[in-house]
């Protein structure tokens, strides 16, 4: 591939099947260079199997292989494996991989979305909750504040009806007078409520961030974010 504002792949990627090709394994180098000088390489022999990318997340990128976001998958499952910078980092390297891949930056964004908010997350959760809280946590402020500050923001209020947790999304958890959840319930996304704002609104990936972490902390007794998280499908396949 070719020069790109974000960033370009260096050396090939050739894959080889491995257990009945769910898993492969890189046979030459590879890697990912970034804009900003940074090389993310990715040495010969590495098993990946594009777990790190939630499976609701996979039919927006044509596949794990079979689509032209493969490279971008191997850069992020690698990373994620090593660990080898932090999780933030690994997945806006992955959401500039995509756009270098083709990727429209409507659907970049949207699994960028699903990336952030279920991938895999190696920081401290106990810190990070209590910066999480600091930082979003509305625990002082009244309801009805809460709900014209989101419903004044398109961002934050399509991400915060995204976001459910036992049947009851988090914006409406502002007004109801559930308990809090369950510290073994999971926490769901669901890719069709997110779809349209991002298509009309084109959020930029610091607001889907913080709206993520916001509508998370909207949901009582979900400081313990990330536990249980998944992605809903994009159904139908419209975006």
């Amino acid at each position: 591939m070719g020069e790109h504002a974000l960033g370009r792949y260096t050396g090939e990627l050739i894959l080889e099947p491995l257990r009945g090709g769910q898993s492969m394994k890189t046979v030459l180098d590879f890697g990912f260079l970034g804009a900003d000088g940074r090389h993310w390489p990715v040495p010969p022999a590495t098993s990946v199997d594009g777990s790190s990318i939630p499976e609701a997340l996979w039919p927006l990128l044509g596949g794990r292989w079979e689509g032209d976001c493969r490279e971008a998958f191997v850069v992020h499952d690698h990373y994620c494996a090593v660990h080898g910078a932090d999780w933030r980092s690994v997945r806006r390297v992955f959401y500039h991989a995509m756009l270098v891949s083709g990727v429209s930056e409507g659907h970049a964004k949207l699994v960028y979305a699903g990336a952030y908010f279920a991938g895999p997350r190696w920081e401290d959760v106990a810190v990070e909750s209590a910066r999480l809280a600091e930082r979003t946590a509305p625990t002082q402020t009244a309801a009805g504040d809460i709900l014209y500050a989101i419903c004044r923001d398109p961002i934050a209020l399509a991400v915060s009806e995204a976001i459910e947790c036992e049947g009851t999304s988090a914006f409406d958890r502002i007004t109801s007078r559930r308990p809090p959840a369950d510290s073994n319930s999971a926490i769901t996304l669901g890719l069709d409520k997110l779809a349209d704002m991002v298509r009309e609104d084109a959020p930029s990936l610091r607001s889907l961030e913080a709206a993520i972490d916001y509508a998370v902390a909207l949901i009582p007794g979900a400081e313990g974010f990330p536990r249980k998280v998944s992605v809903g499908r994009l159904v139908p396949f419209r975006f």
